[in-house]
């Protein structure tokens, strides 16, 4: 009884931890130069939203996808649902990452899937502005 006490908080611990290394917070240039490390595995990506599109797919469902970076490198994000972002969020995106994916005839690469993930915004775009100006 008394080794049952200790292995289970033991147990807790390890779980914790295997689950914080899981995730683990990567750049888009180690994703793109280092790929293979991270294939198939949750990983969490900081950066802005781009060049976003919301479609829905000839079976009905609604999808989204982004491309999220700092600078010119940028990794492709995909999400069955609605997008809860927009074009110039800065965001964190949590989710399998994957070098290659086949989906019927099509081919993606280096892309973050988030349906079982999470998307989270860190700061909002700024509103644009008015073609007169900021009025007070």
């Amino acid at each position: 009884m008394r080794i049952l006490r200790t292995m289970v908080p033991v147990a807790l611990l390890c779980a914790f931890f295997a689950t914080t290394i899981a995730q683990e917070q990567v750049t888009v240039q180690a994703l793109l130069n280092d790929g293979k490390k991270y294939d198939g595995k949750q990983v969490v990506l900081v950066g802005v939203v781009r060049d976003l599109k919301e479609k829905v797919s000839k079976k009905g469902n609604p999808y989204y996808t982004f491309k999220i970076g700092e600078g010119k490198q940028t990794i492709s994000v995909f999400s069955y649902g609605n997008a809860t972002v927009k074009n110039g969020d800065r965001v964190r995106v949590t989710g399998k990452f994957a070098v290659e994916k086949r989906v019927a005839y099509a081919t993606y690469r280096n892309e973050i899937d988030v349906t079982k993930g999470k998307v989270e915004v860190l700061t909002p775009a700024e509103k644009e502005r008015t073609a007169a100006g900021d009025k007070k």
